[in-house]
């Protein structure tokens, strides 16, 4: 019971979490776009035209927020009866392949963004701004994805089992 507990409070913070990432996405690109220093909100572009970067935050706010419905949505599903229902597996996927997608554009996107636009204005040089953090969320959300998966597969193996008795 106390682990259901555990799961319906961060349900809510999760869904806090759904409601927070847009609006601080929404606040740090309209600061930005302002000119505003500073404030409860920032953006930095990373060196891209704040037109693109503003299009990859609104995508990574939209995943991000995306995933947290998702993990809220599992969570809700929890019982005493039943730690792990049977839509589980699949929530948790959609978690994780989001969480990952997420990952990406904030990492990876825009890395290819600046080479792409580098060579268009024919630069020879491009500076990469891509961080540990960046590297260690991706990682984590790959992690994550692959474990989604497997819950996919125990879920099909148990589908199987159950069909057969």
């Amino acid at each position: 019971m106390q682990l259901v507990r555990a799961a319906r409070r961060l349900r809510w913070a999760l869904w806090a979490g759904v409601v927070i990432a847009p609006v601080l996405t929404l606040a740090g690109v309209a600061n930005a776009w302002r000119g505003a220093q500073g404030g409860w909100a920032s953006f930095d572009a990373g060196g891209l035209p704040l037109g693109s970067a503003t299009l990859l935050a609104f995508a990574q706010g939209a995943l991000v927020a995306a995933a947290l419905y998702q993990l809220a949505r599992l969570l809700g599903a929890v019982a005493p009866a039943r730690l792990f229902p049977p839509q589980a597996a699949r929530r948790f996927g959609r978690f994780a392949t989001l969480l990952l997608a997420a990952a990406l554009v904030h990492g990876v996107l825009p890395v290819l963004a600046a080479i792409w636009l580098a060579h268009q204005r024919g630069d020879g040089y491009v500076v990469l701004n891509l961080e540990g953090a960046d590297l260690l969320s991706l990682l984590v959300a790959v992690v994550l994805w692959l474990v989604a998966r497997f819950f996919d597969a125990a879920a099909h193996i148990e589908e199987d089992q159950n069909a057969i008795i």
